[in-house]
Order: structure tokens, then C-alpha cells, then sequence
């Protein structure tokens, strides 16, 4: 509900971005603006895009301790080095 937002930008964000969206994204996103407590759909947008951002780095760094447990420190750079045909 509008009456019990709360501020959803950082201080310092004081850049804006313009996003075409169809009619259902535009319903979808002003939904979960509302159940997040959100001041705008903006916000919603901002806040998922920084949640996955967050999640692909957790992501890539859970890879990269997958394959190190795999092939030791170093071992992707190693594979990647191989695949690119690098010494």
C-alpha cells in the first residue's frame, strides 16, 4: 500500500534509467512493488537487478570452488588456458 512505503533508493542513486516494458511486466512488477513495500516500480526494478547481480557472483564463485575442489587452486584458469589453445 502506498501509505506504508518505505524510501527504496540508496542516497546516493542519482542516475535514471528508462525501461520499455509490455503491459504484463508492467502489471507484474507494480505487484511485487506493492508486496515489497516498494515506493515505485523503479525501486522494485533496481532492487532485482542488484539480487541478481549478487546471486550470479555467488554463482560463479561456488563454480570456481566446485572446480578448484575438482583440480586443485588454479585448475579452471588451467582449463581455460587449454581450451584457448594458450601454454
Amino acid at each position: 500500500m502506498a501509505w506504508d512505503s518505505k524510501r527504496s533508493y540508496p542516497p546516493g542513486a542519482v542516475k535514471k534509467v528508462t525501461v520499455m516494458a509490455t503491459e504484463g511486466q508492467l502489471w507484474a512488477w507494480e505487484a511485487e512493488r506493492g508486496k515489497h513495500g516498494m515506493s515505485s516500480v523503479g525501486a522494485f526494478l533496481a532492487w532485482a537487478g542488484d539480487l541478481y547481480i549478487a546471486l550470479h557472483r555467488a554463482w560463479e564463485d561456488a563454480v570456481q570452488e566446485h572446480e578448484d575442489a575438482l583440480e586443485g587452486p588454479g585448475g579452471a584458469e588451467r582449463r581455460r588456458r587449454e581450451r584457448e589453445g594458450e601454454s
